[in-house]
């Protein structure tokens, strides 16, 4: 039989104030999206079909790197909710992002692993492979990461143990 909250001892709410929203503006989604298509006029006019196949070669690359990144960075999140993340193509957030609210300081700590070692995995390549494919890789990862990089400056003075929330158009930082 259930009880009502009244009656319950050891009930628990959580209430969340909005404590700050960044609202991403069409023109930034815009201009992010016109670099990917400046990257790909840039490499069609330098490497031809191959710069094509670079370009989006590339794109198929960076996501798996950063899949493996996410694999070996959520081995030691206690918390399942944290490890649930989505992959999706809605602008901002391509790639992967966070399926639910997120805490702030882990949204952070799983970018910065993101960005450092996506771009040494990066770096490590470049003897190996061809320039274009190189070019496509370093700008997908960085086309990818920068926005959020960006979110995580833009709430840089905020408490670490609050939530960030994502949407398709703003971004929201919630703390108790």
């Amino acid at each position: 039989m259930r009880q009502s909250l009244l009656e319950k001892q050891v009930a628990t709410i959580y209430q969340y104030k909005l404590i700050r929203r960044k609202v991403i503006r069409p023109e930034l989604v815009h201009s992010h999206i016109l670099i990917a298509a400046i990257l790909l006029g840039f490499q069609l006019l330098m490497y031809g079909k191959d710069g094509l196949f670079s370009w989006l070669i590339g794109f198929a690359i960076v996501q798996v790197i950063h899949l493996i990144i996410l694999l070996l960075a959520f081995i030691r999140v206690e918390d399942a909710v944290d490890r649930r993340w989505i992959w999706g193509i809605t602008p901002p957030w391509f790639g992967f992002k966070p399926a639910n609210d997120i805490r702030l300081a882990l949204f952070r700590r799983v970018h910065r692993h993101l960005f450092w070692i996506g771009l040494c995995a990066v770096a490590i390549t470049y003897p190996w492979i061809e320039p274009s494919l190189f070019i496509s890789i370093l700008c997908w990862h960085l086309w990818l990461i920068i926005p959020r990089m960006l979110l995580s400056l833009a709430f840089l003075k905020q408490r670490k143990d609050g939530i960030l929330r994502l949407q398709k158009n703003e971004a929201s930082y919630y703390h108790q």
